[in-house]
């Protein structure tokens, strides 16, 4: 059949056009959609770049900071049929969860600046009696609780699902709960860059804010990336490399890309809480070629640096850590070595120093260098990461616990909260640090003093807006202010907190 609304030939079943997103008479089934256009193949490198050695973890694992994870069951995959009890979480956190989540998500375009809110757009959305709604910063409910699944708001939308005979459709909603995008997806992901990913079936396009399609559900999953300023990775139809490719699937730069690692082209998975990170470049990208060297893109996707590493991170303060093997190093826009590859793991620059790991007899033991890559802080920590506000948490191996603890630290290397609780975590109001000792969740100054007693099954660290969700039981969630006060009396059985963004592929 055809839209009676721009005429494009649209497969049977389908209730709304692919093209402008009109609602089909008589359409009842979503079915992925594949455009007639055949998948772009990328364009053959005549000069191949030189052969470095491969590196088969580039992520700096020990500077980053996870979130704990709640102990009652939230949602972080879209899964059909619908399944309440396989509902699982991601909560708090910059990096996702080992679990491996791998979605699609952009850069962040406005120079990666952005602050972690807990009322996104000042609504978060809430569950009670399996069913999911939206409260404001006051307490009160303003979108009633109506969906199975219901997300953070984002660039004014928010992502929500509803359960139809045993299937689950997803659309989009505005602040005043209205539907301005339908349910007609199998799963979809937050709007970044007024892009959001959506699934048909086994297949995944992407639409602009008004649900219409800037690439048509064409591609099998995992086969595209969105990572930001309207550039995608798209896997070759060969499935031999990835190519870098504009909205429009044509290549954008003739470099034959490894398929993408993720974690490392999504800053928001991998930024730490509570991290100074407004002199990151977000606009040079790094990203992996199929000969295992790296090169920085802009955000036109233009080759600015090649490298001969086969590691490299985002450059922070006009420095970017780089490695060849198992050795680590620094180098400075110009692609120039600064800081000799000696270092067995190195960090990102932050407030001028960046932790740096030595493989020990049993393990890798950490400090801190500064930017002449002498040490501030002699190698003697489990695991250091980075500095906010003169300060930066560390841990040290407890025999007594045969596991980490963590403590605190300021620049000259001395002690300000000795190790002893089971997690600590930077919040982004510079206030708290949230703790687990025990089991048990509760809040300490930058002192170690005691704001907000450890009463908690489980914390948040306190968002930027001055506010954080706390479990008070298995089945009981609120939101307290910074003084440790509820905002309302109301219970929920969940809250669901701003950083899921993805969907599993």
């Amino acid at each position: 059949m055809f839209c009676s609304n721009c005429g494009h030939q649209v497969a049977d079943g389908l209730s709304f056009c692919p093209s402008c997103g009109t609602k089909l008479a008589g359409g009842t089934t979503v079915q992925p959609v594949i455009s007639q256009q055949p998948e772009p193949q990328a364009p053959i490198q005549d000069t191949p770049i030189p052969q470095a050695p491969i590196q088969e973890t580039p992520i700096q694992d020990a500077f980053t900071q996870q979130a704990p994870v709640p102990k009652a069951a939230g949602v972080a995959a879209v899964k059909k049929p619908f399944d309440k009890k396989k509902i699982g979480i991601i909560a708090g956190a910059a990096v996702v969860a080992a679990a491996a989540i791998i979605g699609v998500v952009s850069l962040i375009s406005s120079a990666g600046s952005h602050k972690r809110t807990l009322f996104n757009d000042g609504l978060l959305p809430f569950q009670s009696d399996d069913k999911y709604g939206y409260i404001n910063e006051k307490g009160e409910i303003a979108i009633a609780p109506q969906y199975d699944r219901a997300y953070g708001f984002s660039e004014g939308l928010a992502c929500v699902s509803v359960e139809k005979e045993g299937d689950e459709l997803t659309g989009f909603i505005n602040k005043k709960g209205e539907v301005v995008i339908d349910m007609q997806y199998d799963g979809a992901s937050d709007f970044k860059d007024g892009i959001a990913e959506v699934f048909l079936g086994n297949h995944v396009g992407f639409i602009d804010k008004k649900g219409k399609y800037i690439i048509n559900p064409q591609y099998k999953k995992e086969t595209v990336y969105f990572i930001g300023y309207d550039m995608f990775l798209i896997e070759d139809t060969s499935g031999d490399f990835w190519t870098l490719c504009n909205k429009k699937g044509k290549s954008i730069n003739d470099t034959r890309f490894d398929e993408p690692d993720f974690i490392n082209i999504c800053p928001f998975y991998n930024e730490e809480w509570g991290s100074d990170k407004d002199k990151v470049d977000w606009k040079t990208i790094p990203l992996k070629t199929i000969t295992g060297n790296y090169i920085y893109i802009n955000s036109r996707g233009k080759t600015v640096l090649e490298t001969q590493y086969d590691s490299a991170d985002y450059f922070t303060d006009g420095i970017a850590a780089v490695g060849i093997g198992k050795k680590h190093g620094y180098i400075n826009k110009k692609g120039e070595c600064i800081i000799n590859l000696q270092f067995d793991k190195a960090g990102a620059f932050v407030e001028g120093l960046a932790s740096v790991g030595i493989e020990g007899k049993n393990s890798i033991k950490y400090g801190y260098i500064n930017k002449k890559g002498e040490y501030v802080v002699s190698p003697q920590y489990e695991s250091a990461r980075n500095f906010h506000n003169g300060v930066a948490i560390v841990s040290t191996y407890s025999k007594r616990d045969n596991d980490d603890i963590y403590g605190v630290i300021d620049k000259k290397g001395k002690t300000i909260i000795e190790p002893q609780y089971d997690m600590l975590m930077f919040g982004e109001d510079k206030k708290h640090l949230v703790y687990e000792l025990n089991g048990n969740y509760g809040y300490i100054n930058y002192k170690g003093e005691t704001d907000i007693p450890g009463i908690y099954e489980y914390a948040s660290p306190f968002y930027s807006d001055g506010y954080a969700f706390v479990q008070i039981s298995r089945n009981e969630f609120t939101v307290i202010d910074s003084k440790g006060e509820k905002i309302c009396d109301n219970m929920f059985e969940f809250i669901y907190p701003p950083e899921h963004v993805a969907i599993l592929h």
